[in-house]
């Protein structure tokens, strides 16, 4: 009786084991769950909305191009970025605050252009004419990396890695080119030797290297 006693206690001891871990098991995976959503979708929670680009010309990422991609208006990056000295973070000011640079809403446009005659300058009645109307300007993107590579302009733009060095002299520029293939080999030479890891991490450069080579850095 007395070995059938203890054969029961040991068993409900193990069994009270087993519910308490299962218990706790589940609620820390969850957290590490919750996290890793968290960490993917950060930034991700507003996209851009499809009907700012026009879904009939998608350039994907690759290799240089000869010609500049055909835009509703031919804006001129040269006469804002070149001879007018403007910041390219003015107009695309997302990137300073998320995953992708945007382009400038149109209102943002006509805080300036509101005031400037559009006599002989058929781009600047386009803009017009789209703002009266109330029409979304569907520019076509230059870049579109695929959907599995995760790219933050905010992390770029914060460590200091200036536009011109993805997006070319753009205040040479007309209508954006595009300059660089972005491709994967381009961007690992870059976090290889880019000198904005050792300004930003010192000591931990190398070790901020490593990391910038695992898989998960671009690929959530």
């Amino acid at each position: 009786m007395r070995q059938l006693t203890r054969v029961t206690l040991a068993f409900a001891l193990t069994l009270g084991a087993g519910l308490a871990v299962a218990g706790i098991a589940p609620s820390a995976n969850a957290e590490a769950s919750h996290e890793s959503e968290e960490t993917f979708t950060l930034g991700m929670k507003n996209p851009l909305p499809p009907e700012l680009f026009d879904s009939n010309l998608v350039v994907t990422v690759g290799e240089p191009l000869a010609e500049p991609v055909a835009q509703p208006i031919q804006f001129t990056h040269e006469r804002h970025a070149g001879t007018l000295g403007m910041d390219c973070t003015y107009c695309h000011s997302n990137a300073r605050k998320g995953l992708h640079a945007g382009v400038p809403a149109t209102s943002v446009c006509m805080g300036c252009h509101a005031l400037i005659d559009t006599t002989d300058r058929p781009e600047l009645v386009k803009l017009k004419e789209a703002w009266d109307k109330g029409e979304v300007i569907a520019w076509n993107k230059t870049h579109d990396l695929p959907d599995y590579v995760y790219f933050s302009h905010k992390r770029h733009v914060v460590a200091g890695v200036a536009c011109q060095e993805c997006h070319g002299e753009v205040q040479t520029m007309g209508v954006n080119e595009r300059v660089a293939s972005l491709k994967m080999g381009w961007c690992l030479d870059c976090h290889a030797q880019h000198p904005s890891i050792d300004d930003n991490y010192g000591t931990k450069a190398e070790l901020r290297r490593a990391e910038l080579k695992d898989c998960w850095t671009c690929h959530k």
